[in-house]
């Protein structure tokens, strides 16, 4: 889900409202992206993207606006009352220069809910705007409040990544991430769509094979030859995937946990290959399918439990197999932000038992001199590193071979927006992935 909508004063108040609901939904337990469509299910496209941005930015800055609304508020106000506080901090937080609209508008909001209540929400607000810098630098001595997350997973965090890396990471997911694109080199390259883009007042920047970021987002159908195929929305580090796999022509690939369809579609992108995408959820394939159509390509997608290998597997082997994991997304939080307060610390063995259940029942599909790349969105070692090292102990007729040249065997990208570390034909710009590449001998 892209971010690029500005907001505008005529709806604001009515998006402020949306985006409360939404908050109230995420507390109760609701995805972000769950919570966004049950709030949003009357409202207006202008209306819809206004409450998202909203949305994200008040997810963002969740820890900080809350820790702010302890010290206006010597009582906690009533529910919906409290929720367009926080997502009105968030954003007078965020942008400080549309203070007076944003503070207008919050009252307005307050006052189609509890006209009673909009004295005390103003006084708030405009107490804020005055004493901004030294609420902020108060609430900000928290480590939870400046990282926007639980205790445990910045522990955790930093004990995977070592502090001044874990801590640049977490303050990096408190921006909007990038907006990169993926070009579909049978139809276009690199070079000839970024002339389009800029001729249509796009500024572009490449950043790997195939990657391409724009330094400001657009809607998805703003991007040129979008609807034609000519580029797709894919993070640089996603990309990375069918890269390292390298698909050659006339390969039988597996895409075991294929939905959206990026990677099944960048495989058949660089390769005449045969590719069998499965997933599990059956909305999710039908989005992998909707995909393939607008970029012209094939593929046998199956609706399927990877584990269940007599429900799908014909028995014959695969040249190479792409194992991208279901886990704890650790290395996508500035996507996805409502992840660090979804996640609970048992669900990282959970998820590690899964993926290893996962290496276990596909691995017998890799041909002998055949490789399985697994991926993982997610720093955690658990995940990563210790996955695979427990892996390998178990089959000795597995080995590590690197995925880039100077690379070390196993690859833990955090996400940064400058990689200093970056090796040949890795962006410097990412989200955070493990990459581990398995030969069979």
């Amino acid at each position: 889900m892209s971010e690029f909508t500005p907001r505008t004063s005529a709806a604001l108040a009515r998006a402020i409202v949306l985006a409360a609901k939404a908050r109230s939904a995420m507390s109760a337990g609701a995805s972000l992206e769950k919570a966004l469509e049950a709030s949003c299910q009357d409202a207006s496209p202008q209306e819809k993207a206004a409450c998202q941005a909203l949305v994200y930015t008040a997810t963002r800055r969740h820890m900080l606006a809350q820790a702010i609304l302890t010290i206006l508020a010597q009582r906690s106000p009533e529910a919906q009352i409290k929720a367009i506080l926080l997502v009105s901090l968030s954003e007078l937080i965020e942008s400080p220069q549309k203070s007076y609209v944003i503070c207008n508008e919050a009252v307005k909001a307050v006052k189609s809910i509890n006209s009673r209540a909009a004295g005390f929400a103003n006084a708030c607000l405009r107490r804020f705007t005055r004493e901004r810098d030294a609420l902020c630098a108060k609430a900000l001595e928290r480590d939870e409040v400046r990282f926007n997350a639980p205790v445990w997973w910045i522990n955790k965090m930093r004990g995977a990544l070592g502090t001044t890396k874990a801590d640049k990471m977490m303050a990096l997911a408190q921006k909007r991430p990038p907006m990169t694109v993926r070009v579909n080199r049978r139809k276009i390259t690199p070079v000839d769509w970024c002339a389009i883009a800029q001729s249509a007042g796009l500024q572009t920047r490449p950043l790997g094979q195939s990657a391409v970021m724009l330094e400001n987002p657009v809607p998805v159908g703003d991007l040129p030859g979008f609807a034609e195929g000519l580029v797709s929305v894919q993070d640089a580090g996603a990309q990375l995937a069918a890269q390292f796999l390298a698909p050659q022509n006339g390969q039988r690939i597996l895409d075991a946990c294929a939905a959206p369809g990026g990677k099944t579609a960048h495989l058949l992108e660089l390769a005449d290959c045969s590719v069998t995408a499965l997933e599990v959820d059956s909305m999710r394939c039908k989005r992998i399918h909707e995909n393939l159509q607008r970029l012209g390509l094939k593929a046998d997608v199956r609706t399927s439990d990877a584990t269940d290998i007599a429900c799908w597997h014909d028995g014959t082997p695969f040249d190479s197999i792409l194992l991208d994991a279901p886990c704890t997304a650790s290395g996508i939080v500035r996507r996805h932000p409502d992840i660090v307060f979804s996640r609970r610390p048992g669900d990282i063995e959970a998820l590690a038992k899964q993926q290893k259940r996962l290496l276990e029942a596909l691995w017998p599909l890799v041909k002998f001199g055949g490789k399985l790349l697994y991926v993982v969105c997610s720093v955690f070692k658990e995940e990563g590193q210790d996955q695979i090292k427990n892996f390998l102990s178990r089959h000795p007729e597995a080995e590590l071979a690197p995925v880039a040249e100077r690379a070390p065997l196993m690859l833990t990208l955090a996400a940064s927006e400058d990689d200093q570390e970056s090796f040949p034909g890795i962006a410097p710009v990412h989200d955070g992935f493990f990459y581990a590449l398995l030969l069979k001998h």
